[in-house]
């Protein structure tokens, strides 16, 4: 009786809603809002892609929740989804929000203006506004297309009158678009036919000829989307699909024409559902078609199984018509068309099995799915003193078999085979065989890997201890760019990098997605781990030409919910771009950081032709520090230089040439990570830091220390050094990477330590003198065994250096034939391990550290110079106000 229960109240909610918004009886009164900082919080939508901000327009009701975006050419949501005034750009449903929706543009290209919102007819204001029973409300925009010869120019005579409408009880939003012609000629006119859709990340898109609908589903996340035209069968192209981009064509090509005096008008309704099943269910009942419920439970031999995937495929078919996910009581129930139906249930834990179902008899439908048992492997990390520790821990069957997938790379705590814990506490379900376990928390505490054998059924329990190893007082691990969903060009959980970050001891990682200034304090707060990360809002300025024309900066100011999070706009030319965000914030003290750049092209051929034109010189003037990664290319020598605008050629070569040109620019490493998995701290720079703990660092003095050079770049050693030499006056002086030193005579030390944990080794030592590895400063295993140890410390050595003028002297260190290994995964993983110092410049005629200008024999398109003449010893950030921010080395 239960069970009819249930079936009676689910089917008393499969109306018809119709394309004029016809709706059942109430719940809960609709509502409609601009959005503000009054109301946001609660009439905002919730999920992982919410790109609403202030401004933009929220229609709910019982059911769903959407948001369309306020008109305005300044109105993007992030790098990827531009120009969205008056376009969807949220959609989830109210019961259970995960907004995973990119856009829709009913009015590709056109010039978008706002109406009016409106209740039954009346024009009622921005504020909340509940919707009486049997109401409907209705947003209304008017567009003006643009010339495809002149995208500022407008087409004369032909408008649309776009309108959003949604009732109590509706469970889809409808959009009508009516275009006109009201001049005396025919104009073809983009936006008749289709509309551009988004929808990014892990989405699965279709079509289903037979209900007539552009389905999207994001199996993980547990969304999906459907358009349904009034009349028409939708197409996507394959092409438009596999890139990502559908254009769900609505009308058929011909629409594209509107003859003279000629209005017509295009319907269609979108909606949201937890699942492919629901969306199909949604769009037959639509359309009046008759559906049946059906209930399947999915057990093992220990209970319910919960999250497991059902897979229903027509009977005796191979295709697939939907899937659906069990809830936590391991039950789904799925409205059908009448039929016969092969459902697998299946859970990466514990394998897969196939049940029939009859939908659409006279009893009701209802199902047991029997799963094999399990296996559960339940972990407790902790640190050396037993506290506990946020770690990765990556998971491989012994056998070879399939490894775990505990999730997509844009997950949080199970990313493939991967499980990331805030507090080294885990619980997850294999199949039942043996495994290895690789706990880790970055590169200055050791791994500790576990072999166990998990039986189905049964707890099997990890007690591992993470033992710091590497000493690193004084300075801190730092990550200064990586990305998440955000940004638009990836749709990785912010709280998964934020998580990614802790788990691989990141102490300092300002917040930089794309476009937009954000922050990770609540992400920090959700994961209890305030005092653990230090972080500040920040962002990376991305425009064009690629690659060169991006830049970082922070810290900056957030304004919560403003356009691009109160950040700047792009500006075509990589010297204003820069200029601009470096005098952000009425030119307050910030980090620029030029991000994987081409250094030939900026430093003396922009357009890549070979002949010099003085590139983007001027963005040195502006920025603090630059990307030069990877950090292990610096034993490398390219043949020749980069020459298309995409290619970096090898960026530590070339910063070493920089150095040579008296550009004296500090060097860093970042992973620019857009996935979770093992995305974020395979490089990392070491920072100089008066605070070993991250509760108290200082960002400005991150900020500081990274503009005065006092950064060693790597990708897990940790190498320290210092620079000493005897005055004039003989007393000595020690200074740090960075740093200049007076050498009279060209004497001084280099006291060199390399310091590593026990999963990765270095075997070389090489100091390069004004960008030129010194054969005689060149220290390996092979032939000085007695500099290197076994444990932790590889390399403890002061290094004599006798010089004949001026130089910049660069050490780095090396595991050459050896791997980083699995600890940082089947890719990254490959690379040596390597760490490079920021250069100390030593002087050795007390006039001043002037570079030599050696183009380490790969000729730069550069005007002719005296050595020295282009001299910069440090950022001067002048606002045409007359304000100044100086950093001199």
């Amino acid at each position: 009786m239960r069970h009819l229960a249930c079936i009676a109240a689910l089917l008393a909610c499969c109306f018809s809603a119709g394309f004029d918004g016809g709706s059942a009886q109430p719940a809960r009164a609709a509502e409609t809002a601009i959005l503000s900082a009054e109301n946001f919080a609660e009439l905002a939508p919730a999920g992982k892609e919410v790109d609403c901000i202030y401004g933009d327009v929220v229609l709910r009701n019982d059911r769903i929740i959407a948001v369309v975006a306020r008109a305005g050419a300044d109105r993007h949501a992030n790098l990827r989804h531009r120009n969205i005034g008056g376009s969807l750009i949220d959609l989830t449903e109210r019961h259970k929000p995960s907004d995973q929706f990119g856009v829709l543009y009913p009015l590709p290209s056109w010039k978008v203006e706002f109406v009016a919102i409106r209740v039954d007819g009346r024009e009622v204001a921005g504020a909340a506004t509940e919707i009486a029973a049997g109401e409907r409300v209705e947003l209304e925009f008017r567009g003006v297309p643009r010339s495809p010869a002149d995208p500022s120019a407008a087409v004369p005579a032909a408008t649309a009158k776009l309108v959003y409408a949604l009732a109590d009880g509706d469970e889809a939003l409808s959009i009508a678009t009516t275009f006109s012609n009201e001049g005396d000629a025919p104009v073809e006119l983009r936006g008749l036919e289709g509309d551009p859709v988004r929808l990014d990340g892990e989405f699965e898109l279709g079509i289903d000829k037979d209900l007539r609908l552009f389905w999207g589903v994001d199996r993980f996340w547990r969304q999906a989307y459907g358009v349904l035209p009034e009349r028409a069968t939708p197409s996507v192209s394959k092409q438009s699909i596999e890139r990502g981009r559908p254009f769900v064509r609505i009308a058929p090509r011909a629409a594209a024409t509107l003859a003279a005096g000629e209005s017509r008008t295009v319907k269609r309704v979108v909606f949201p559902a937890a699942d492919l099943v629901g969306v199909k269910a949604l769009a037959a009942r639509l359309q009046g078609k008759q559906l049946a419920a059906a209930t399947v439970r999915v057990v093992d031999p220990q209970g319910p199984v919960a999250d497991a995937e059902l897979v229903v495929r027509v009977a005796e078919r191979s295709d697939v018509y939907g899937y659906a996910t069990a809830d936590a009581a391991g039950t789904a129930i799925l409205l059908l068309p009448p039929g016969t139906y092969d459902v697998a249930a299946r859970h990466d834990a514990r394998g897969e099995t196939t049940v029939r179902l009859l939908a659409g008899g006279d009893s009701p439908i209802e199902t047991t799915a029997l799963l094999p048992a399990a296996a559960y492997v339940v972990g407790e990390l902790t640190d050396g003193q037993g506290a506990p520790i946020a770690c990765k821990i990556d998971i491989a069957r012994v056998d070879g078999g399939p490894a775990p997938n505990f999730g997509p790379d844009s997950a949080v705590y199970g990313v493939r085979n991967l499980v990331y814990t805030p507090d080294g506490k885990f619980r997850v379900a294999v199949r039942p065989g043996e495994y290895d376990l690789l706990a880790s928390h970055g590169p200055e505490y050791d791994a500790e890997n576990v072999r166990i054998t998990a039986t189905a059924g049964e707890e099997t329990t990890v007690a591992l201890e993470l033992v710091r190893s590497v000493d690193t007082t004084g300075w801190v691990s730092a990550e200064f760019h990586s990305h998440s969903s955000p940004s638009g060009d990836n749709t990785s959980s912010q709280l998964g990098r934020v998580l990614n970050l802790l788990a691989e001891h990141l102490e300092f990682a300002p917040c930089t997605e794309h476009a937009r200034i954000t922050s990770y304090d609540v992400h920090l707060e959700t994961l209890g781990a305030t005092e653990r990360m230090a972080t500040c809002p920040g962002m990376e300025l991305t425009g064009q030409p690629l690659p060169l024309n991006h830049q970082n900066a922070f810290p900056l100011v957030h304004h919560e919910h403003a356009q691009n999070g109160g950040g700047p706009e792009t500006h075509p030319d990589p010297v204003q771009q820069i200029m601009r965000i470096a005098m952000w914030d009425d030119g307050s003290d910030k980090l620029v950081q030029t991000n994987h750049p081409n250094i030939p092209q900026m430093l003396a051929d922009r357009d890549l032709d070979g002949k010099g034109d003085g590139g983007f010189a001027e963005m040195f003037n502006w920025m603090d520090v630059i990307e030069v990664h990877p950090p292990y290319d610096i034993f490398k020598r390219p043949e020749s230089l980069p020459t298309l605008p995409r290619e970096r050629g090898n960026t530590m070569f070339h910063w070493l040439q920089l150095l040579n040109q008296g550009r004296r620019v500090p060097g860093v490493v970042n992973t620019d990570a857009h996935w979770n998995f093992h995305g974020s701290g395979w490089l990392r720079n070491f920072v100089k830091s008066s605070q070993d703990d991250p509760a108290h660092i200082d960002v400005m003095e991150m900020v500081h220390e990274s503009e005065h050079g006092h950064v060693v770049m790597s990708n897990g050693p940790f190498l320290q050094v210092t620079a000493s030499a005897a005055g004039a006056d003989g007393s000595r002086r020690t200074v740090d990477v960075g740093d200049d030193l007076e050498a009279p005579q060209g004497k001084a030390e280099i006291a060199v330590r390399v310091q590593c944990p026990n999963w990765h080794d270095v075997n070389r030592v090489q100091v390069f003198v004004n960008g030129r590895p010194d054969p005689e400063l060149n220290f390996t295993r092979r032939t000085h065994r007695e500099m290197f140890g076994d444990g932790p410390v590889k390399f403890d050595q002061t290094i004599e250096l006798q010089l004949e003028s001026d130089a910049h002297v660069v050490v780095a260190t090396i595991g050459e034939g050896l791997q980083l290994g699995r600890v940082y995964g089947p890719d990254q993983g490959q690379a040596p391990p390597t760490a490079v110092a920021n250069p100390v410049f030593v002087d050795v005629d007390g006039n001043g550290f002037r570079a030599n200008g050696d183009q380490l024999g790969l000729p730069l398109p550069l005007p002719e110079s005296e050595p020295g003449e282009n001299e910069s010893a440090g950022r001067r950030h002048s606002h045409p106000l007359g304000h100044v921010h100086s950093h001199p080395h």
